[in-house]
Parts: C-alpha cells; sequence; structure tokens
C-alpha cells in the first residue's frame, strides 16, 4: 500500500456524463486485452504495418496485456517506438464497444489514480480512459480511437485538504481554488466533474462550454456509477508510460487545435511528471447559452420501432439534424446508441418511422436534441420515457416497483 493511497481513495471524483454520451471511463486493457486488439509497427506517414502483438495470437507473435508495454521494452525483449500503435480491428466503435462491456465487466468503470511530489507539493492525479471519442466537430473533425484524460488536486500546505483543483480541457486545463469546486452533498470531499458529451473534457459545473475548436456540451444528466479505482505507481504499472499512440486514427489535416489524433498514453503528457504544466496552462472555461431541448414526440411505433413526430416550423433556423439517444435501463453494460436524423433539414415538419428496434419488454429513456446553425451547435436534451408493453416474465413485484421508482428518478433527472 502506498503512502497516499488513503488520500487518492478520500479525493476520488465523482463524474457526472452527459445525456447522449455513448463511451464511458473503463479499463485500459480494452485495447489490449479484448479480442481483435493489436499491437503495430508503424513508420512515419504509413498506415499500421508489422504486427507486434495481439490479443489473439494467429501465429508466433507475443500476446498483448498491460503488462506486455512498457516505456522502453517489451515483454518480449523488443525495443519500443514512439510510432508503435494499439489498433481496433473495424470501424463500428459502438458495436465492438457494446459486445466488449457485456463480455467483459470487470473492465467496466474504472479510473486510475496516483500521486506524484512536485516543487514541493503533493499531488493527486486521477486518469480517465475511454474507448473512443466521437466529438463530432463540423465537416466530420474531432473523432479518434482512444481517449485518455485528466482530473488533477493539488494538496494544501497541511497536506490534508486540496487547495487547487485543475479538470483538463482538450489542449488545456481550466482551474478552481478547492471552495469553488462543486462536491458531492453526502461526501464533501468528493470533486463533482462533468463529463463532455463525445469529447470526455472534464468541466466544474454543467453547460454549454466554448472551446478553442468549436464547443463542448456536458448536462451531467448521467451520473455515472462509482467507479473502481487503480492506484498506479511507476515501477508497478510501467505501461501508463508506454510512449505509443492508443489507436490509429490519424490527422486529417495539419491543423494542431483539432484534437483528431489517436492520444499517447498518460506518462508522455508534460503533466504527468509535473502536474504544474498543466496548471500554469488552465485558463477560465467560457459558458454560453445553451440552445433550447426540442419538443418532439417519440414513441412505440409498429412492429415495436421507435417513431420520431416533429414540427420545426416556427423555429427561425430549422435544425441540421435531430440527434436521439436510446438507453435501455434492462439491459445492464450496455451503453446508450445515438442516431442522427438529418431529414429534418428537408422536411422541417413530419413523422420518422425508424427503424430502431425496441423490445416490447423493455423500459427506455430516450433524450432528443438538436444541431443547428453554422458552425453547427448541440441543443439541450430533452427527456422523453418508453414504457415496456409488459413487464419481463416472472418479474417480481417488488422488481416491478423499483422499476417505477426508477423511472420517476430519471423523469427528474431529465427536467433538470
Amino acid at each position: 500500500m502506498g503512502e497516499h493511497d488513503d488520500l487518492l481513495r478520500r479525493f476520488q471524483p465523482a463524474l457526472r456524463y452527459d445525456s447522449n454520451e455513448q463511451f464511458f471511463a473503463d479499463s485500459a486493457a480494452q485495447y489490449t486485452d479484448a479480442p481483435g486488439m493489436t499491437l503495430r509497427r508503424v513508420r512515419a506517414g504509413s498506415k499500421p504495418g508489422a504486427l507486434i502483438a495481439s490479443a489473439q495470437p494467429a501465429g508466433e507473435e507475443p500476446k498483448l496485456s498491460l503488462a506486455f508495454l512498457g516505456p522502453k521494452i517489451y515483454g518480449n525483449g523488443d525495443e519500443v517506438q514512439k510510432t508503435d500503435v494499439l489498433g481496433v480491428r473495424g470501424r463500428d466503435y459502438r458495436a465492438q464497444y457494446v459486445k466488449l462491456r457485456t463480455s467483459r465487466p470487470d473492465l467496466n468503470n474504472r479510473m486510475y489514480g496516483r500521486a506524484v511530489q512536485a516543487n514541493g507539493r503533493l499531488w493527486l492525479q486521477y486518469w480517465l480512459w475511454y474507448f473512443y471519442n466521437d466529438y463530432q466537430l463540423a465537416l466530420g473533425f474531432g473523432t479518434h480511437e482512444g481517449d485518455w484524460e485528466s482530473i488533477q488536486l493539488r494538496m494544501g500546505i497541511d497536506g490534508d485538504t486540496p487547495d487547487v483543483a485543475v479538470y483538463a480541457q482538450h489542449r488545456h486545463g481550466e482551474k478552481r481554488s478547492w471552495e469553488e469546486v462543486e462536491r458531492l452533498p453526502d461526501s464533501p470531499d468528493v470533486p463533482v466533474a462533468y463529463i463532455a458529451r463525445g469529447s470526455h473534457a472534464s468541466y466544474f459545473e454543467a453547460g454549454y462550454h466554448q472551446t478553442e475548436a468549436w464547443y463542448d456540451i456536458a448536462d451531467g444528466k448521467r451520473p455515472a456509477p462509482k467507479l473502481v479505482l487503480e492506484i498506479v505507481e511507476d515501477a508497478t504499472h510501467p505501461w501508463m508510460r508506454w510512449p505509443g499512440r492508443w489507436g490509429d486514427t490519424t490527422p486529417r489535416d495539419g491543423r494542431s487545435d483539432l484534437d483528431q489524433s489517436a492520444p499517447t498514453g498518460p506518462g508522455s503528457k508534460r503533466h504527468w511528471r509535473d502536474p504544474n504544466k498543466l496548471l500554469d496552462n488552465a485558463k477560465a472555461s467560457v459558458l454560453r447559452q445553451t440552445p433550447r431541448a426540442p419538443d418532439v414526440k417519440i414513441t412505440r411505433g409498429a412492429r415495436d420501432k421507435l417513431e420520431i413526430a416533429y414540427d420545426f416550423s416556427a423555429r427561425a433556423i430549422v435544425p441540421r439534424a435531430l440527434v436521439v439517444t436510446v438507453n435501455s435501463r434492462n439491459e445492464k453494460g450496455v451503453p446508450p446508441i445515438t442516431h442522427t436524423f438529418e431529414e429534418v433539414a428537408d422536411e422541417p415538419q413530419g413523422t420518422i418511422t425508424t427503424d430502431v428496434p425496441l423490445h416490447p419488454e423493455r423500459h427506455y429513456d430516450v433524450y432528443a436534441s438538436t444541431v443547428a446553425g453554422d458552425p453547427p451547435q448541440p441543443s439541450a436534451s430533452q427527456f422523453i420515457e418508453i414504457d415496456a408493453l409488459h413487464a419481463e416474465k416472472d418479474e417480481p413485484f417488488g422488481q416491478e416497483v423499483a422499476r417505477a421508482v426508477g423511472r420517476l428518478f430519471a423523469r427528474i433527472r431529465g427536467d433538470r
């Protein structure tokens, strides 16, 4: 047990996801242990080439795992190159993510914590891994495989309570004094972080945040379960300092302000060794008024398919798209799925009969938002509840009551 493990557990942040979030903070082993994952050698300017290791070795290559990775040498003795990449098989990221979360629930809901001394002060660092960044910028930029984010707390002179918090946001961070940081009402030591939709940047408050590239929206309507905290140290977790890329997404242009490359790991970040690097680069987040939520009717239509009735004809700016996120409460571990309907731009009023299936024995939480303007901007989310046609077979009465209570709280969260 490390000297500062108790502090790391005591001040572990609580996450609040956006209602439309599809990818959550999990174990980084998703990119090494899952079927189909590979580690390849890449030459500058070329696509992934020679196979170094695989999660499912088919030949003589070594078996891939987090323990196989290292800062300079791999588990088989080969030298590490900065251009090496971990890759995902195929490009249907959500389908792979759903399969992985249901087949390996032991990898779900994870956070990494470490303590580091810098300039005579103790810092608590929390690192978050996400399977995919689907932060969809204008013109399709911004999405990439893999995503590493961080939250930092600087302990005060007394060493018992933080005095500053720094939340990472894209290429910089935002800082606040500990007194200004929102904390859980029943756990005053636990800071709250609002996670932006798709980009996973961390914010001190819910809302619509202006960024250097475009925007971030973090409504905080989907509280995360308490994440398993894995405490890491350089000696016991050398994979954190592996210098390659967690994903094979490459830039589409030369702009440095757009997040469109798969990330390097925590040990490659400047604030890994010196947390003051992120503190010194911190900026204030700019909150904007969130565009109002749509008023649409979403129901269970014929043949148990999602049906949407909408009317945007009275709006000054007709939305470019309607975004609908569907979450099944009955399927534990399965992330929501988001559907985009661009036909509303051509027909501002109408009904969409979708191919989105709804199981007759399942309850669904649905969030609807729009994207409008140039550059495109998302709106707040409208919450819609779709009940099951009938209870699941042999469902106990107490469980049915519990579902009803859950639906009530979901409605309350959706009205926030």
